[in-house]
This record gives C-alpha cells, structure tokens and sequence, in this order.
C-alpha cells in the first residue's frame, strides 16, 4: 500500500513540476523535480520493504538485485540533478555546459550498467543481448544522422556508448522474460526500460535537433518517470506468487 501511495504522490509532483517548468528553468520548478526524483528511490526502498513482508524472504540473490537497482535509481537521481541544474543556473559558456551534460550521461550510464547487472545475476543473461543492443543502436544513429539530420558534435561517441547501454537493458530485461519467465516484476522491467529508451529518443531530438518545444518536454519527463517508477515498482513483485 505505501508503495502504491508513494508513486501516486511522485505522480502528483511530476504534474506540479511540468506545470511550472519553463525553458529558463527556476528554483522552484528544479525543486519539485527533485522531490519528485525523491519519490522514485523512496517507492523503491518500500517496495523492498513491502515485498519481504509478502514472501518473508531476503537471500543474497534478492538482496544483491535489489540493492543493485536501488543504486541505479540514486544515479538517476544524480542525473536528474545535475542536468536540472543545467537549465536552472544558465552555464556562463559553451564549455560548463558540456560539463552538466557529460556528468548528467554518466550518472544515467552508470545507473543503467548497475539495472543491467542486476537483471543479468538475478534473471540470467544471454550474450545475444549484446548483438542485438549493438544493432538496435547501429539503427538509431543511422536513423538520427542521416534521415533526421541530427548534429551530435562532440557528444557522438558518449551518445553511441550511452545508447547501447540503454538498449542493452532493455535487451536483458526481454532476454530476462526468456531465461525465467514474463513474470509481472519482468514485465515492469521490460516496460520501464522501453519508456526509458524512448524518453531518451526524445530528448536526443530537444539535445541534438534543437527542438525544444514544451510538448517534446513534457512528453520526455513523463516517459522518463513513468521508467523510473515501474523500475522502482518491479521490486515488489520480485519472486511474488
């Protein structure tokens, strides 16, 4: 129940950021993104809680995932800071701003690498992830450079690197399914790491195309913190009958 009660209160301030966000950013519209950043690394510390109430257990193996994955989501959380902090403190030249986005990419990548070695110890993991992670990211950039005219400058190769690690989590989370069954706390994996892909998609076009419209906005933080919290959610139902 406090699980379901907390994400429905990060919902709440998801809407209360969005709707006080702007392209200059600002005190308050950054603090209640914390707040609701917050949210998903506390949902997930009940959803531990809640869910040795249910099963009454807490092997290495759970305890390993679910620290694992509460790691991955504290990094999320030190992304979402550092590149608030890009939009509410304007960068006084080009190069501070690289610096916000270069640590905000890897605190997210280190985030993702922790999801992937949590889902690949705990469900298993198949080496054709890898094959498939590096396709799949062979056609997104083909796709972003040469139909979509996307310019990534000096964040080509930090992009390519971060977008194998996005599609490689997804990868595992599907191959996860395969290996030990679609139960419902891999079905929330394997969703939350499909809108955490296209929440990315996304704001590559806002990054990188230079379409920084409120809709794209929006519709990237909701996909974004929609991940976030079915990641955060799937660790209730972890070994749950």
């Amino acid at each position: 129940m406090v699980t379901y009660i907390l994400l429905a209160i990060g919902a709440v301030f998801l809407a209360l950021f969005l709707l006080f966000r702007t392209k200059d950013g600002g005190i308050f519209p950054a603090a209640l993104k914390t707040v609701t950043s917050l949210l998903f690394v506390a949902t997930a510390v009940a959803a531990v809680i809640g869910n040795y109430k249910i099963t009454g257990t807490a092997n290495v193996e759970k305890l390993l995932f679910f620290g694992l994955v509460l790691l991955g989501l504290v990094c999320g959380l030190i992304g979402d800071l550092t590149l608030d902090l890009k939009i509410t403190y304007r960068a006084s030249n080009l190069r501070h701003s690289d610096l916000y986005t270069y640590f905000g990419m890897a605190a997210f990548g280190v985030g993702h690498i922790l999801y992937i070695v949590a889902v690949g110890l705990f469900f298993g993991f198949s080496p054709w992830t890898l094959l498939i992670a590096a396709g799949a990211t062979a056609a997104i950039f083909c796709t972003s450079i040469f139909l979509m005219k996307m310019s990534f400058g000096d964040f080509l190769i930090p992009s390519i690197a971060y977008a194998f690690l996005l599609t490689l989590f997804l990868a595992s989370a599907v191959a996860a399914g395969f290996l030990a069954g679609f139960t419902l706390s891999v079905i929330l994996l394997i969703v939350g790491a499909g809108l955490f892909l296209l929440s990315d998609l996304v704001l590559s076009m806002i990054y990188f195309d230079g379409n920084d419209a409120r809709m794209l906005i929006i519709i990237n933080h909701v996909l974004y913190y929609a991940a976030q919290f079915l990641i955060a959610l799937s660790l209730f139902y972890i070994a749950v009958k």
